[in-house]
């Protein structure tokens, strides 16, 4: 499948990628949803335009939560730490992140207050950056590259039973192909968050993960 080369906000396959991640939560009509990390909105209204779910958006920018407020005034969002979710046990159906986990500072903790938050049965709905093995940790945004070993473990340990993992390397590629003839080499690790050398990109690719709760 080809996907856009989608930067502006980091999204790596744009919406046709957020669209097949969202297709594996099943059913989202009238179902409560959390986006952690919503960035600039865009999938929290997708998710409600489109899915018709009930959706609330968070993400420790004030300023981006200023943004979506703004954009989508239809809308639920709150500045939260996804480490500490401000939600009682059991509060949703369904939760979405895109490209946030790898950033986060302890994202063990993010997945544990993901199980803590979801319904028994819960889907979690991940997108993010992975490594084949044998990369440094990320500089800048990216705090760590994971191999797939590790995202599943993580994902197991916080009570998540894995139902998909999907290697969609090639909406990472075209995007940052796209970011080094915008910006050059240097400007693309910077805005991509990574430091790594042309061999070493080969190592890093993009999932989609789907989990249910325990």
């Amino acid at each position: 499948m080809e996907y856009p080369s989608e930067y502006r906000s980091l999204r790596p396959g744009g919406t046709l990628l957020t669209r097949h991640l969202l297709s594996l939560g099943g059913e989202l009509k009238n179902r409560r949803v959390l986006e952690v990390g919503c960035g600039r909105g865009e999938t929290a209204a997708l998710l409600a335009r489109e899915f018709g779910a009930s959706i609330i958006g968070v993400d420790l920018s004030e300023a981006r939560i200023s943004e979506c407020r703004e954009k989508y005034p239809e809308l639920t969002f709150m500045t939260a730490d996804a480490k500490a979710l401000p939600f009682g046990d059991g509060s949703f159906d369904v939760l979405v992140s895109e490209c946030s986990f790898s950033v986060f500072s302890d994202p063990q903790k993010a997945f544990w207050e993901a199980g803590r938050v979801l319904v028994p049965q819960g889907k979690l709905l991940l997108s993010d950056l992975w490594q084949r093995g044998g990369l440094p940790a990320g500089k800048w945004m990216v705090r760590s590259l994971y191999t797939r070993e590790t995202w599943l473990d993580m994902a197991v340990c916080a009570g998540f039973i894995q139902t998909e993992f999907l290697d969609v390397r090639e909406a990472l590629t075209q995007m940052y192909v796209q970011m080094i003839f915008d910006l050059g080499l240097e400007g693309a690790q910077r805005q991509i968050g990574l430091c790594l050398q042309p061999e070493e990109m080969k190592k890093v690719s993009y999932m989609l993960l789907a989990g249910e709760k325990r």
